[in-house]
């Protein structure tokens, strides 16, 4: 969707640190139709790590969103929002952007447009099923001072929620070569909503083995955590060797590999 309006020219500063919100741009009412091709292309969200922020229970997580943007007139200034839902329209989640855009010159007719957005657990999350896919919305003005909003655009971003995955331990130490052996490791997940850390429950997570200290890790089994967090698997001791547990991740938490410990089989 494309509205006409006229706006002052943003000032041209770096990156603001500012915690003020700023909305985005807005047309003025009864603004005419803008037929200008103003377009978007190669959308980053926190410089293409997989599109993906991490977010922990109780800390506030700033990234960047960047576009490229064109216009024949030039660009002034880009604005982006994020939102939760369905659509834009019956979001039930929103992360503006902090402070003002940066928009780099490529050419006469492009430039590069980055800004920071900030994700809260104390503000914009502030609950554990606003985690997932976000859309990614940006208004652009352009040199004449056109406003193109973009919002049917299939950008995306992962919001996810932080996990650890503590350090196996194998029991007992040292074992007898053909002896049961007890492998044990524990997962927490963030809580946006109770601020703190807590148990990831009934997650897959794979336990697996390397022979020595090197090499690659096989996967021995597939174990689900319990109502503590807590991933218990039990083999048979045969070599020397070191031990872990590996989760994937999902599209709401992120993935992990937890410290290995190293078993000497008697």
């Amino acid at each position: 969707m494309r509205l006409r309006a006229t706006v002052a020219t943003a000032t041209a500063a770096a990156l603001s640190a500012a915690l003020a919100v700023t909305a985005l741009a807005v047309p003025a009412a009864g603004a005419e139709q803008d037929d200008s091709p103003t377009t978007f292309r190669d959308i980053q969200v926190n410089q293409s790590r997989d599109y993906t922020v991490v977010v922990p229970a109780a800390r506030k997580v700033a990234f960047l969103v960047s576009a490229i943007v064109s216009d024949p007139s030039g660009v002034q200034s880009v604005s982006y929002e994020l939102w939760h839902g369905a659509n834009r329209a019956e979001a039930d989640g929103r992360m503006a952007q902090v402070g003002f855009d940066r928009c780099v010159k490529i050419n006469e007719t492009e430039s590069k447009c980055e800004a920071v957005v900030v994700a809260d657990p104390y503000d914009n999350l502030r609950s554990n099923a606003l985690a997932g896919v976000w859309g990614v919305s940006a208004v652009a003005v352009d040199g004449a001072g056109n406003v193109t909003r973009e919002d049917d655009a299939p950008w995306l971003a992962r919001i996810k929620r932080q996990t650890h995955l503590s350090q196996a331990d194998a029991t007992p130490e040292p074992v007898k070569k053909g002896k049961d052996l007890t492998v044990k490791a524990r997962m927490i997940v963030a809580s946006w909503e109770k601020h703190k850390d807590v148990p990831l429950i009934g997650h897959q997570v794979l336990l697996q083995f390397r022979k020595g200290t090197s090499g690659a890790f096989t996967t021995l089994k597939k174990v689900k955590t319990d109502r503590n967090g807590w991933a218990t698997a039990t083999v048979k001791a045969t070599v020397d060797g070191e031990y872990r547990f590996d989760f994937a991740g999902t599209s709401l938490t992120q993935g992990r590999t937890g410290r290995a410990d190293f078993v000497d089989v008697k």
